[in-house]
């Protein structure tokens, strides 16, 4: 199978440290991108064919103009209690601007929450969505990418676009 054929997942993250050690370990049966900010994830989820996204939780490296607000893209600069609040929770935020946008792609949310009915109520709120431990293993996440791809293979086959 060429890496064309490899089902493509987008990376949101503000570095290179999720993408690096997916493309490392899981590469020869997937393929992946990395998107930066909200924004670039729409772009790239309308455009690419992904079969899902990967979520960071956590963007304190992300430039705050480019950090997205409660409500989507901010129109002001983010005072030092909204860039705090806002770039710990960017992953939940770029879901819910994309999840408003239209896209439906399925998700994976890499967080440790301590609360698990936190989890449960995200799952629901931005179906498709899965909240993940950093202490799931490699094995265990290929099987998530594997039913997300699966998943969004199905949506395709009945006519129903990822982004809807």
């Amino acid at each position: 199978m060429t890496s064309e054929a490899l089902p493509l997942f987008l990376v949101c993250e503000d570095g290179e440290e999720y993408t690096q050690r997916f493309e490392r370990f899981l590469g020869r049966e997937f393929r992946f991108r990395r998107v930066p900010d909200g924004q670039q994830a729409e772009a790239a989820a309308r455009s690419e064919g992904a079969a899902g996204l990967l979520l960071d939780l956590d963007f304190r490296r992300l430039s705050p103009d480019r950090l997205l607000g409660e409500t989507g893209p901010s129109s002001h600069s983010p005072s030092a209690e909204e860039r705090a609040r806002w770039s710990a929770a960017q992953g939940i935020l770029i879901l819910q601007y994309l999840r408003s946008r239209g896209i439906g792609l399925p998700a994976l949310l890499f967080a440790d929450l301590d609360d698990s009915e936190q989890a449960a109520y995200l799952e629901k709120a931005l179906a498709p969505l899965s909240v993940v431990s950093s202490r799931e293993g490699l094995a265990q996440l290929a099987a998530r990418l594997r039913a997300a791809g699966a998943s969004q293979a199905k949506t395709e086959a009945r006519g129903e676009p990822g982004e809807g």
